[in-house]
């Protein structure tokens, strides 16, 4: 059990590669802060916290009142072993699909069946809810019939034991080519470009700007303090403020193609503004100027060189972040990562620090470009920790170092992508060898992230990264990029391997469970029906540009492996990012299939009902829409219980999307509405003010 107090095993199928396990609230299993009393075999990893183990001891006791005490002695060592393992262990069972209806009572091993029923089979008319298992518990073979499994290595206890189902609990799984498997939730959609996503520092709200719009934080320049450009591409400009106080600027080389201004170009002259990453205090003015500068940086006694200037030779740097630091050891804490969009090769991850020259137009990624500056040796340039060829990408977003509250396997991950081929891809520091290791980022396989609330697709071009107050990573993608179609998506990334217990686990400056993310943009718009299904990149061939000379990098960084890119529009990055295709699904939603959507996204507990018949999504009538209906979406999304059958629009209305079903009449024991009385698809008499919705639940509403 997690935080949502349910009271049965929920499991994923396993296809191919092992699933990760879930818990009964869909979220990852964790290690609970505390050890536990009752259900203390869990207390290394599973789903159950301190409070759920109280409540688990409550009703355990609760069972020995309503027992004879000769029975209880038999009985108590049973209570205890299903108590836990239905609402502690969830994180162990992968043998039924999110779609089943919840047990009650775990699946069991036959031998383990029939000596409980031997010994104490009166102990399920008090343990369970389920009229027809408790009618069969006079008759032993029916009885253990009805708890047992197809798969004998998923039930109780023989899951406990089996190393194969639990070898890799709690780690981040890879595919066979080394790809971690991660997950996504859809936050918003409906956004024109979104490039940037920070929050307000004070625990209430994060902020979206739309297209080419970027933040200064809570002071911007004033005086029109310009940086004129030669020409109209590679703009850069990202302003985030450090936890130093002071403002840095991040400008392109000026444009064109190899930076062909001057006779070293612009992000090697030092008296350029051009190529640089600035740094400058916009708390007070000197020299004539709006702003002042901070008397640490590198050339400030330099009369060759601009006094803003805190490092130089990058060509166009796109989306950078500074590093919170490890949350218990504050390991990393400043360092400032940018990801730098490359010419013809090669895209690039820089480490920037104070002073440092990071060699353009001198070299593009580790390779040489203008071999004449590359050989000057006063160059002593930085080599990035990572660069990949353009066979992999071809215009590289810069991300963040996780450091969220909530995943701990993804605890100092760097995780960025690219805009062009839609990859999203991750580097780990080993801290012994200083090197970066590569793995690409997948979306989990098969039933991974089959669940409410998680996706595995996305829209391919990569935009930009955010992270919320908690730490937490979002990532903003576009379907068309356009600063005038609304097809951005923000989303959530979520490891399904592992939880952080409650969102906190122990670490240090977590915020409480209420402490969520609003977001304001000028141009949001209310959730759009339905954000197409694109997924993960489908292998094709690669681009049919010009490969990249083979030469080795050196040792430090790891060259990533060949892979399989999206092929896009091919040509030459200049000052845009090009349009490109929807990524096309991995899976096919089918007839009848449902889900829950709010004005804020897709939510996994309540919501408007919206079901999917012949290739696309709908809405549903509130005609004759009652507690029959509730329960057959739930049911269908893996929740136990239909608290509420909603009407009239609570949840929002489908705006555009069509109406699929009407005056809905259900029994209950349907698989999906189609399956129910209704006027057929798409015959209706009603307005979307009239969508049906529902509240589901995994606790019982009558407790």
């Amino acid at each position: 059990m997690a935080r949502a107090g349910a009271g049965a095993l929920l499991a994923l199928w396993v296809l191919g590669a092992a699933a990760h396990p879930q818990c009964l609230d869909f979220r990852p299993p964790f290690r609970p802060q505390q050890l536990l009393s009752l259900c203390s075999r869990y207390s290394a990893f599973g789903c159950c916290d301190e409070k759920r183990d109280a409540e688990l001891t409550s009703r355990f006791w609760s069972l020995a009142n309503r027992m004879l005490a000769a029975e209880w002695a038999d009985c108590a060592g049973y209570a205890r072993e299903l108590l836990c393992q239905v609402s502690g262990r969830a994180a162990t069972a992968r043998a039924e699909d999110p779609s089943t209806p919840l047990r009650t009572v775990p699946g069991l091993c036959q031998d383990y069946c029939l000596t409980m029923w031997q010994k104490c089979r009166r102990l399920i008319r008090h343990f369970s809810t389920d009229k027809e298992l408790q009618a069969l518990e006079d008759n032993r073979d029916k009885f253990c019939h009805r708890l047992s499994l197809d798969d004998a290595d998923y039930c109780y206890p023989n899951l406990m034991v089996n190393k194969n189902l639990n070898s890799d609990l709690g780690h981040m799984v890879t595919d066979a080519t080394g790809c971690l498997q991660l997950c996504l939730e859809e936050v918003a959609n409906g956004l024109r470009n979104p490039v940037a996503m920070v929050h307000a520092g004070d625990g209430t709200t994060a902020f979206l700007w739309p297209s080419r719009w970027d933040w200064c934080g809570p002071t911007c320049l004033t005086g029109n303090p310009e940086v004129k450009e030669p020409a109209s591409n590679h703009n850069g400009g990202q302003l985030p403020l450090r936890n130093d106080g002071y403002l840095y600027i991040f400008t392109g080389d000026g444009g064109m193609a190899g930076d062909p201004f001057g006779t070293f170009g612009n992000a090697q002259n030092k008296s350029a503004l051009l190529g640089k990453v600035l740094r400058i205090d916009v708390d007070r003015k000197e020299r004539g100027l709006p702003y002042g500068i901070p008397p640490d940086n590198p050339f400030l006694g330099d009369p060759a060189a601009r006094p803003e200037v805190y490092a130089l030779g990058v060509r166009n740097m796109w989306r950078c972040s500074f590093d919170r630091g490890d949350p218990k050891s504050g390991a990393g804490r400043g360092r400032l990562f940018c990801g730098d969009v490359g010419q013809n090769k090669y895209e690039e991850v820089d480490l920037v620090e104070r002073g440092g020259n990071y060699g353009w137009r001198a070299r593009e990624g580790f390779q040489c470009y203008d071999r004449s500056l590359c050989a000057n040796a006063s160059l002593n340039d930085v080599l990035p920790i990572f660069a990949y060829p353009h066979t992999i990408g071809k215009s590289v977003t810069g991300g963040y170092v996780y450091r969220g509250c909530e995943y701990p396997n993804l605890n100092g991950l760097y995780i960025f992508g690219d805009f062009m081929t839609g990859r999203l891809m991750s580097l780990h520091e080993n801290p012994e060898t200083g090197q970066w290791q590569y793995n690409e980022i997948c979306m989990g396989h098969g039933q991974t992230c089959d669940f409410p609330g998680l996706i595995n697709h996305y829209y391919p071009h990569i935009i930009s990264f955010g992270e919320d107050e908690a730490g937490e990573l979002y990532f903003m993608s576009t379907g068309e990029p356009s600063a005038t179609v609304p097809r951005g998506v923000v989303y959530k990334i979520i490891d399904p391997s592992r939880a952080a217990q409650g969102g906190q686990q122990g670490w240090q400056g977590c915020p409480g469970p209420s402490d969520g993310m609003l977001f304001l943009c000028a141009e949001f718009i209310p959730k759009t029906p339905s954000t197409p299904r694109p997924t993960v990149r489908a292998p094709t061939q690669a681009p049919r540009r010009r490969r990249p000379t083979a030469t080795a990098p050196p040792p430090t960084p790891r060259t990533p492996r060949p892979a399989r890119p999206t092929r896009q529009p091919g040509g030459r990055r200049g000052g845009g990012r090009r349009r490109g295709r929807l990524n096309t699904a991995s899976q096919a939603f089918r007839d009848g299939d449902v889900r829950l959507v709010r004005r804020t996204g897709l939510r996994s507990g309540s919501g408007r009902v919206e079901v999917f018949v012949g290739g696309r999504w709908g809405t549903v009538c509130d005609d004759s829409w009652d507690i029959n209906g509730a329960a057959v979406v739930c049911r269908q999304l893996g929740f136990p219980y239909a608290v509420r059958a909603v009407k009239r629009a609570e949840f929002g209305q489908g705006g555009s999307l069509p109406i699929l079903l009407d005056n809905v009449r259900c029994k209950g024991w349907e698989r999906n509405l189609l399956e129910c009385q209704h006027n057929g698809v798409g015959t209706h008499d009603c307005e979307h003010e009239e969508d049906a919705g529902v509240v589901c639940s995994h606790q019982n509403p009558d407790l």
